[in-house]
């Protein structure tokens, strides 16, 4: 098998295990489900991935490195640290829900498999720590204080992504509450 041939079929069994979770619920969907929606054998899906959680991991990580790696681009032009982090918040709030697999961030059913399968993963907190070291590198912080930073951060993200608040707010409106709100909470305020 070529290898163009290894990544056309690892990328529809990626696709057919998420088409699934939105469809039934990550507790319901098997690996015969996501075989039979990516249109092949389950020994397949096994060559590729030993369990669901697994492929769901994979497709999770993968799409966070791709995400990450365009948000460092965008906030590189930014001089400080407050400005690079609420220039991030701002564009994850716009561009996360359409990412193709990183939509599943804002499903509140698969808040256990984020957690336990991609956010606070090793692979998954070095994403966030690569990114927030971007964010601050002008700004010295203990990897204890960072990791805290990450986490506030990471929860008010998901938050302002899944829960509607009581008032839609403009960009402008959204920039100004996260300077009073989330600035001062990660000490750059």
């Amino acid at each position: 098998m070529g290898k163009a041939q290894v990544v056309d079929t690892q990328t529809k069994i990626i696709e057919a295990a998420l088409f699934c979770v939105k469809k039934w619920g990550v507790e319901k969907v098997t690996l015969n489900d996501i075989a039979k929606e990516a249109g092949v054998t389950r020994p397949t899906v096994y060559s590729y991935f030993k369990t669901r959680d697994e492929v769901i991991r994979y497709a999770l990580l993968q799409s966070a490195y791709g995400f990450a790696e365009k948000l460092m681009k965008q906030i590189n032009k930014y001089e400080t640290p407050a400005d690079r982090l609420l220039e991030s918040f701002l564009y994850a709030l716009k561009h996360l829900p359409k990412e193709p697999y990183l939509e599943l961030v804002t499903d509140t059913g698969l808040s256990q498999i984020l957690n336990e399968h991609a956010l606070n993963t090793p692979a998954g907190m070095e994403i966030s720590r690569g990114l927030f070291k971007v964010i601050f590198k002008d700004h010295v912080m203990p990897e204890a204080e960072l990791d805290e930073v990450i986490e506030v951060t990471t929860r008010l993200m998901l938050s302002l992504l899944v829960l509607e608040g009581p008032k839609k707010r403009s960009d402008k409106e959204m920039r100004e509450f996260l300077q009073r709100r989330l600035l001062p909470s990660v000490g750059l305020a």
